[in-house]
This record gives structure tokens, sequence and C-alpha cells, in this order.
């Protein structure tokens, strides 16, 4: 019906509402179901993913290396524990999945410079093709698209995280003040205006960068690099810089 959405579910239930809110991932069924088109791409990287325990606190502090295959990122978990995503060429992601243990365990340790102290793996090392995805709108058909079912990049500088974040804010601005028909035109609408700029230019940012780490190329490299050390001397930019990666101020719904 135009006026509500109708789901079935496995269990055999039927679920009648007037907005759903999709947040099922890259390969979402809601998405294809109201005929939204997307379009990816594949890198030259694979991402292996684990947890470790480590003698050092990590201070609900994330921690990310830019190295010449990709990111190598540490994220805090509960007590001295944290998950790891390291970047590289699929070659290099595969050789150290199939390490032993406590092999990979110490190369983990040098490449985060022993930042965490001691390190050992807390769960099984899985590896990963990288790829990113985008889509041609953020909503329709009484749906619209949050988290990986909307955006898709490496993790950098957890603008995945923060997007999925940005989505929630901008859906619950886009329907205040609305509550008799949420999933009414105009505010599918002001949801898509809300996350098109954003998602798009976050996504080009972070896909460059990625890129810049992989290429060769003296010039891009040195850029790369002027910029990283302006944003070390430079508070004032550095603190834009970080409002604007947090999606803060956010943009309010049209």
């Amino acid at each position: 019906a135009d006026d509500a959405v109708v789901a079935h579910i496995d269990t055999g239930e039927t679920i009648t509402a007037r907005l759903v809110a999709a947040a099922d991932g890259r390969r979402s069924r809601v998405r294809d179901s109201i005929g939204i088109a997307e379009w990816d791409w594949r890198y030259d990287q694979s991402a292996l993913v684990t947890n470790i325990r480590h003698t050092l606190p990590h201070d609900e502090t994330s921690t990310e290396f830019h190295t010449e295959g990709g990111p190598f990122t540490l994220v805090p978990l509960p007590g001295q524990r944290s998950s790891l995503v390291w970047v590289d060429r699929p070659a290099e992601a595969k050789r150290r999945a199939a390490l032993a243990p406590e092999a990979l365990a110490a190369e983990i340790e040098a490449r985060s410079q022993s930042i965490l102290g001691k390190v050992a793996l807390d769960g099984p090392a899985q590896v990963f093709p990288l790829s990113g995805m985008g889509v041609r709108a953020f909503a329709a058909q009484r749906a619209v698209l949050l988290g990986e079912a909307a955006h898709l990049f490496p993790p950098i500088g957890a603008q995945g995280l923060n997007l999925g974040y940005s989505d929630v804010a901008a859906l619950g601005e886009s329907l205040a003040g609305h509550p008799e028909d949420p999933g009414e035109a105009s505010r599918l609408a002001a949801y898509d205006r809300s996350r098109r700029a954003d998602i798009y230019a976050r996504t080009a940012a972070v896909d460059a960068l990625n890129r810049t780490l992989l290429t060769g190329f003296l010039p891009v490299q040195a850029v790369r690099g002027l910029g990283l050390f302006l944003l070390d001397r430079i508070p004032a930019l550095r603190r834009a810089v970080m409002l604007r990666g947090v999606g803060s101020p956010a943009n309010p719904p049209g």
C-alpha cells in the first residue's frame, strides 16, 4: 500500500509500518527491494581482522597508523583488549593470516611500535578483500538507508562508523515534528538531501587518501605528507578536521 510498508518475516510474521530504517548491511535486501541502484569498486588490498590482548592500557583511545599498504587500526575493547584491522596488499595479508599465533602477534606488536605493550592474539585472524560501495539515493518507497546499506569505504579514521552515527542523527532531525506519518515523501526527500553531500564528500576523501597510500608517485606522497604535517602543527586546523570527521556540526535537513 502507498501509506505503509509490509514486511514478511522468515518466522511467518507480518509487520506493517509507516517507515523502514534499513541498516541491514552492504548487501541490503531492503535496498534491493525498493530498487535503489548501487555501484561498487575494489582495491588491491585486503584487511586482516582479529582481536588482541595487550599488557598496556589503551585508555579508550583508537590508534591508526598509515602505512604503504594501507591503514593499521587499533580500536579499544573492554579491558586490555583491542580489535585490529590491518589493511595491506592481498599477498601480505594472506601471509600473515597463515602465521602461527605467536608469530602474527609479534608482527602486530612490531607494526604498532609496542604502544600497547606485549601483544597476544585473542581470537582467529580473518582476511577480507577491501572494496567500496555507493548508492544513487538514500531513501525511497517509505524506506531510508543507514550505515553500510548506504555507504562503504576503507576503514580510515573511523569515518564509516561516524557516517553511520550521522545517518541516525539526520534521520531523527528529518522526522522531528512529523509523528503522524514519518514515511511521507517530504520526509524521505529531507533525509536524502541531508545525507547526500556529506556521504559523497567523505567517500571521495577517504577513497583519495587510501589511494595515496598505495601510490609510488613522489609528488602525491609529498602532498599527503605535507597535509599530515600541517594537521600535526596547526591545532585549529586539526580541531576543524576532527569536528568534520565526527560529523559536527550536523547538516540540517531541508
